[in-house]
């Protein structure tokens, strides 16, 4: 989704006149156990607000807003969830909202979708009165107490800096620098307008910022008994023309989401000496996922090792040949690396 300029700051008209329509006014805030309730788009779509105290274990001033009715123009559905501050009125949140809601659906209605993945970066305007911010979308997670749709998406507020910094490196590289910053693994379904940026004014520094990055929605990584595996989805689009229009010997990296079943996952600053990462309690963090796999030509034979939040896959000219091709035609690939390591690409 692009920027916008007047609401949530874009293009007037339509999207615009929807959310205008939201019945915004006369809600009634959330209780312990007592959802409100909230009509975004009369007869179509509904917004349910729910006040809790504990998400991911943390606890907390928490409102969640969870989405009925996107399903039937194709959208998942959506759970934004902010922790508010102690005793804050919830009513402005939920108006700004309900208003959002109403734009996702007309959105929708022009055929226009929100994704896992995906990202919404807003105006001078902005949402909650902070211009330049933004939404990045996941998998939503169980919240306790509050009931969700099935496969819905969670939307994920983050600061102006952080939009930024997604939409140049992918969303999973600020989702998980934020998990490292609140010590939550993998990363939270929340947001909070009172938590400090998780990126800095050096993020250029990133060496992906050197290289041509391809976003693939649902690829992952995960590196288990000295195997490297790449999983991208068998239904992947774009990725093989994008391949094959890269200049001759060119690196470029593939932007990942951590691994389902990952037990660690690495995480970098600008700056870092050395690799880092974070772990759930009690892990042995022998599955380690993480934000992208570089792929760089070289003349010094076959080799992977981690690299910022990521791995760098370094591989000799007939190696790189065979892995251009798989990766066009969608096939699988492996290679034995040096140092005993194993890479492996499969199609999911």
């Amino acid at each position: 989704m692009g920027m916008f300029t007047r609401l949530f700051g874009g293009k007037a008209g339509a999207v615009e006149r929807s959310a205008r329509l939201a019945r915004a006014a006369n809600l009634l805030p959330p209780g312990p156990a007592e959802p409100s309730f909230a009509d975004v788009v009369a007869g179509q779509v509904t917004a349910s607000f729910h006040a809790h105290d504990n998400v991911d274990g943390l606890v907390g001033n928490f409102l969640s807003a969870v989405s009925r009715g996107f399903a039937d123009s194709g959208q998942r559905e959506l759970v934004l969830t902010l922790r508010l501050e102690n005793r804050e009125p919830p009513i402005a949140k939920m108006q700004e909202i309900v208003r959002f809601f109403a734009i996702v659906h007309a959105w929708a209605q022009a055929g226009s979708f929100v994704e896992e993945g995906g990202l919404t970066q807003f105006g001078d305007r902005g949402l909650f009165g902070r211009g330049g911010c933004g939404l990045l979308y996941v998998d939503a997670r169980p919240i306790a107490g509050v009931e969700l749709p099935d496969r819905a998406l969670a939307a994920v507020f983050v600061e102006a800096a952080e939009i930024r910094a997604a939409a140049d490196f992918g969303i999973y590289r600020v989702l998980t620098r934020i998990g490292a910053q609140l010590r939550l693994f993998p990363f939270p379904t929340w947001g909070a307008l009172d938590r400090p940026s998780a990126v800095t004014p050096r993020e250029s520094e990133s060496w992906l910022a050197k290289v041509m990055r391809m976003k693939v929605p649902r690829a992952s990584f995960l590196l288990v008994d000295q195997c490297l595996r790449l999983s991208i989805p068998g239904d992947a689009k774009g990725l093989g023309r994008g391949v094959a229009s890269l200049p001759a010997g060119a690196s470029f990296a593939l932007l990942t989401r951590p691994a389902p079943d990952a037990n660690a996952i690495l995480t970098w600053r600008p700056g870092q000496q050395g690799t880092s990462g974070i772990s759930p309690e009690g892990s042995d963090r022998q599955r380690s996922s993480g934000s992208f796999v570089m792929f760089v030509p070289s003349d010094e034979g076959d080799l992977a090792r981690p690299f910022e939040d990521g791995y760098s896959l370094l591989l000799s000219p007939d190696s790189w040949r065979r892995l251009i091709a798989a990766l066009i035609e969608k096939q699988p690939f492996s290679r034995a690396l040096s140092g005993g390591m194993r890479f492996e690409l499969e199609w999911s």
